[in-house]
Order: C-alpha cells, then structure tokens, then sequence
C-alpha cells in the first residue's frame, strides 16, 4: 500500500469526520445557540478534506466570513475560482462517508438530531484536551467554517459556497 492511499485513509474515515462534523455543529451552535440544518453537513467534509480548501480556510479571520473565504478563491494570487466549483461535486462524491461520519458522531453521543425538523445539535460544546495535534487544525477549521454558516441563509450558503441543497 503506497504512501498516499495510507494518507487518504487516514483523513477520508468515519471516526475523523464525526469529529470534523461534531466541531462543525459546535461552531454553528456557538453563534447564538441555533441547530444546524442537516443538508449542510453535507459541506464540511469536502472542504475539511481538501489541504488547499483547509489552508485558505485557516488563513481566514473568524470576523470576516464566508463571502471573504470564498472571495480570496478569485483573487490574482491565488485565482483558484474551479476549487469552489468542485465543493459541490465533493458532496455528492463523500456522500457515503458523511452518512457514515454522522452516525459516529451520533453513536458517540458528540451531536444529537431533532428527526422531525432535520436540525442537528452538539451534546457538548466542551473542546477535548485528547485529541491529536495533527486534526486538532481540522477540527478547528470546520467549527470556524459552522460559526460562517450559522451567520447566513442555506440558500445564501448555496450561493457563496456553489452547492446546490
């Protein structure tokens, strides 16, 4: 097995995206306590699995949203407007492995799901000391990314983000 499949294997598994969408969740309750709607788990996997997507993300102040994230794709210096483009092709294609990362998340009892209205919500928002320092970036980008989109519409996320719902 080569190197990079390890690689793949190590960031694309269920126990690592239930903690990505578990942060996630966090991140969108801390804005003013509101539950996440379900479709926009679909999101944090394709972004938080991409190292480009995740570096621009992380070098996005907190203050300055989802439109400034998705703006700095279409700047001179990076010109990289096709990685937003393909967010959405990466929700189809992580599809699986959502489902799969929200029901550890769900098992694990780090988020709990209102059925009815299709709103997820954290258990806790307590931060864990135990994690590795190596996700501990992942995790922090996608509670970052939740507190964004905590901030706006579903549909003004579809908008920015060029995914459809």
């Amino acid at each position: 097995m080569g190197h990079l499949s390890k690689e793949v294997r190590n960031i694309q598994n269920p126990t690592f995206g239930g903690f990505v969408i578990w942060n996630f969740v966090r991140g969108f309750y801390s804005n003013n306590s509101s539950f996440t709607p379900f479709p926009l788990l679909f999101i944090v996997l394709p972004i938080v699995c991409r190292e480009d997507l995740v570096e621009v993300l992380n070098s996005t102040n907190r203050p300055s949203g989802l439109r400034q994230f998705a703006d700095k794709f279409l700047t001179t210096k990076v010109l990289k407007n096709d990685m937003l483009l393909q967010i959405h092709s990466g929700c189809s294609n992580m599809k699986g492995l959502t489902l799969d990362s929200i029901r550890v998340a769900l098992y694990s009892s780090l988020i709990s799901m209102d059925y009815e209205n299709a709103l997820v919500f954290p258990i806790t928002t307590t931060e864990h000391k135990s994690e590795p320092k190596s996700i501990v970036k992942f995790g922090k980008a996608s509670e970052k990314l939740g507190f964004w989109c905590s901030q706006l519409t579903m549909h003004e996320v579809s908008q920015i983000l060029k995914v459809r719902f």
